[in-house]
């Protein structure tokens, strides 16, 4: 009898990725279809949700043609997604307005107007981050990109839309919705919502904390464990999606969780950094612990137990790549013909192969829309510090992959210092496949890099052995870390530590000297002056 398959999906910001997964972990086939992000104005970040739909049908649909899956073999869907996402639906299912993504932050104001008013300490409202921290074990941040700021903006801009909306949803449980009709989302997404107790494994919404999104719980999806069966696909589902009707949807977890789970990194004591779209360290850890000066805190797991993730969320991390790809390297099509390759990023990696450790002293930050760990700041903006006459692209190359790894660095010293500190991490995301930029990690982090394989399929990955795990092929977390292998490992260079002590220094001062003027620069304050 052949193996049967698990269809899991990986939802970003630039596309959705399926990917045809054996029971066992065996990745069998994958296709990817992009969708478009909207900039209707500057610090917004909008999609339309039924591209994201469109999207995963057309990957379905797809990926069991390329990977010649007989649909008898389907043995369950599941999805990792985006996180932080507001999609508000009528009664219907339908979308009211665009969806509002993770990386927009149009409600900075609002959080300080509504929610973090006078007494303040740090900028917060101190009874209610108290209350927070005590209910939620974390805190809404003051950039405005948490689903609350969404909220409130849209009760206090788009009040018909708001008053239009049944139920507000994150990114995966809209498609969840659309596959089987079930309203639901995940304890680790609830967990990030900040209206959720978590108190011993509550995992239910705290009526007093709904209020102060002007919402009740129904308005809310219902909250169930990663691990659980929430439906089947249905009838109307299958016939957009060519996923056979009645199959099981696993209710799946956002990237944060599920690349938790695909990282290999499942018990206490273990950290993984991810150089994806945005970047972070996480690490699984069993009390919920929290900085807030420095957004780092804990969020739920995808492990149906007391686990939490505790987490350092950095905002951009592998789209400053391709921001530079797209907007600096102006000649593409001649250096990919000079190269003999079709693979730009291959090239990229041989410029910055090119240059020096420290790129002759030039640092570039990558706090290209605000940040929120190591920083909690919407005004901090990215740069290229220390430029001359003597830099090249091949420099600025090298200085992204270095800023890139200093910013994780920061990241991780703050994670070490509420939790413990470790020797190793595990990387995964589209970045961990640059061989150069796994052995910077290893250089300016100090720590062994340990690749995972196929690291870019880290989140799908994690969520197809979930779903096995579910459905009984495999029988606990522990065999799930033994399928996730590693196939590289990148050791720290002694020669570079004390170069990359001193530009980490100077990185941080970077930021330290001029916190105050990317504030009067990117806000009407400095217009004022």
């Amino acid at each position: 009898m052949e193996e049967k398959v698990i269809i899991a999906h990986d939802m970003g910001s630039s596309g959705d990725k399926a990917i045809a997964v054996s029971v066992r972990g065996e990745i069998i086939a994958e296709v990817k279809k992009d969708y478009s992000m909207s900039h209707p104005q500057p610090t917004w970040a909008e999609q339309d949700p039924g591209d994201l739909w469109r999207a995963v049908c057309d990957t379905s649909r797809e990926v069991i043609k390329k990977g010649s899956i007989r649909k008898d073999r389907i043995a369950g869907v599941v999805f990792s997604s985006m996180t932080q996402c507001l999609v508000a639906v009528d009664r219907e299912g339908e979308p009211v307005r665009p969806l509002i993504s993770w990386l927009d932050g149009r409600s900075a104001g609002i959080m300080a107007e509504k929610l973090w008013t006078p007494p303040r300490l740090m900028g917060y409202n101190i009874f209610r981050l108290i209350r927070f921290l005590r209910i939620t074990g974390g805190s809404p941040g003051q950039t405005g990109k948490d689903q609350i700021g969404k909220i409130l903006w849209l009760r206090q801009h788009e009040p018909e839309n708001f008053n239009r909306a049944a139920t507000f949803m994150d990114a995966k449980d809209f498609i969840l919705m659309k596959l089987t009709g079930s309203r639901v989302t995940s304890a680790d997404l609830a967990y990030i919502w900040w209206m959720m107790d978590s108190r011993r494994n509550r995992n239910r919404w705290h009526p007093a904390l709904c209020r102060l999104a002007g919402l009740n719980e129904s308005r809310l999806p219902a909250i169930h464990a990663s691990a659980d069966i929430i439906g089947h696909v249905t009838g109307p589902a299958a016939r957009e999606s060519g996923l056979p009707e009645g199959t099981p949807v696993i209710n799946g977890a956002g990237d944060l969780a599920a690349a938790g789970l695909g990282s290999g990194c499942l018990e206490e004591g273990e950290y993984h950094i991810c150089v994806g779209t945005s970047g972070w360290v996480a690490g699984h850890v069993r009390k919920r612990k929290i900085d807030i000066p420095h957004y780092t805190g804990c969020i739920g797991s995808a492990r149906p137990d007391t686990y939490y993730l505790a987490m350092a969320h950095q905002e951009t991390a592998g789209i400053c790549l391709e921001w530079l790809k797209n907007r600096f390297l102006y000649h593409k099509d001649q250096l990919l013909k000079e190269h003999h390759t079709l693979e730009i990023y291959q090239i990229l990696d041989k410029m910055a192969e090119k240059v020096a450790p420290g790129a002759e002293g030039l640092i570039f930050t990558p706090w290209m829309y605000g940040e929120r760990c190591p920083l909690d700041d919407e005004f901090v903006r990215a740069g290229l510090y220390n430029l001359g006459l003597n830099h090249s692209r091949e420099h600025l190359v090298r200085a992204l992959f270095e800023g890139v790894a200093l910013n994780t660095r920061w990241a991780l010293h703050t994670l070490e210092h509420l939790y413990f500190p470790v020797t190793q991490l595990n990387i995964i995301g589209g970045g961990a496949r640059s061989d150069i930029w796994c052995q910077i990690m290893a250089d300016v982090t100090n720590r062994t890099i340990r690749r995972v394989r196929d690291p870019q399929q880290a989140g799908a990955r994690g969520v197809a052995l979930l779903a096995s795990l579910t459905l009984g092929y495999i029988a606990s977390f522990q065999e799930m870390s033994r399928l996730i292998t590693i196939d590289r490992t990148f050791s720290p260079n002694p020669e570079n530590r004390r170069l990359y002590d001193r530009i980490f220094r100077e990185f941080k001062n970077i930021y330290r000297q001029n916190r105050r003027w990317y504030k009067r620069m990117n806000t009407s304050e400095g217009e004022q002056e």
